[in-house]
């Protein structure tokens, strides 16, 4: 219950504040951060929400908690430096308020909150196909897959996770 509340008024704090000091795109290594902070999470997330909606040989119900704890073991969060991406990613200074360990719950709670709002059942077959295919990938290859797909997709796809393009990019263009 602590750290639902914890959660809500973090978004509720960056949500209000946020409008006027948000990055209109975030660096490419804190993007990298978010992910790997996020990885396994969103994963167990995905087989929280899709398992009862997949048959019982799918890929999900059957090796997701394994394929989020090898990448949790892979690629271990780094609690200060997922403060800094989540602090240049929204703009907030979160040293005030929160322990790195408390920001790291906090993104967690975060992605479980967008799986449960934004994956709708009806996707759970196609997930659970992708999931399949991208589970061989060692947990740093499967962060790269991701932010190259984010920077494909652009800010219009992303709903605010644009990826700043890198300065050079634009002038051979």
């Amino acid at each position: 219950m602590r750290k639902a509340a914890l959660a809500a008024l973090l978004a509720l704090g960056m949500g209000q504040a946020a409008e006027a000091v948000r990055p209109s795109c975030i660096e490419r290594d804190d993007m990298r951060t978010l992910i790997a902070v996020a990885l396994p999470d969103a994963v167990e997330g995905l087989t929280e929400r899709c398992s009862p909606a997949l048959p019982a040989d799918a890929f999900l119900p059957n090796e997701g908690k394994g394929v989020a704890a090898r990448y949790r073991h892979e690629m271990p969060a780094d609690p200060a430096r997922a403060r800094r991406a989540i602090e240049a990613a929204t703009g907030q200074d979160l040293s005030s308020f929160a322990s790195d360990d408390t920001v790291i719950n906090l993104a967690r709670t975060i992605v479980g909150q967008q799986i449960n709002e934004h994956v709708s059942i009806r996707d759970c077959g196609t997930i659970d196909n992708i999931v399949a295919l991208a589970a061989p990938l060692k947990a740093h290859a499967m962060v790269e897959a991701i932010l190259l797909a984010l920077q494909v997709a652009g800010p219009e796809q992303t709903k605010g996770l644009a990826i700043c393009r890198p300065n050079d990019e634009g002038a051979s263009r």
